[in-house]
């Protein structure tokens, strides 16, 4: 396929276009990605930054108390078996 001198003349100005719609098709494209990975980069610091669940911190500070409270009655028990350890014992036989 040869090419005319007059139609030389049309298609070097028409590549300049061409060449320069495909650079900023690509350069769109890249800043495309590049704005999801900056979201989904602030996504996932939200995420970090956040409270995933308002039950296992409840859930936590019940079982803390549960166990507060648990320990003070077994510290009790302990006090009241060494009272009952002090006390003098007389074993009578007959």
């Amino acid at each position: 396929m040869s090419i005319k001198p007059i139609d030389f003349q049309m298609v070097v100005p028409k590549t300049s276009e061409v060449s320069k719609i495909y650079n900023d098709d690509v350069n769109k494209n890249q800043a495309i990605h590049q704005q999801q990975q900056t979201a989904g980069q602030t996504k996932i610091d939200n995420k970090l930054k956040q409270v995933v669940n308002r039950e296992n911190v409840q859930n936590d500070r019940v079982k803390e108390k549960q166990e507060r409270d648990s320990s003070r009655q077994n510290e009790k028990k302990k006090k009241r078996q060494n009272k009952d350890d002090d006390r003098p014992t007389i074993d009578i036989r007959v």
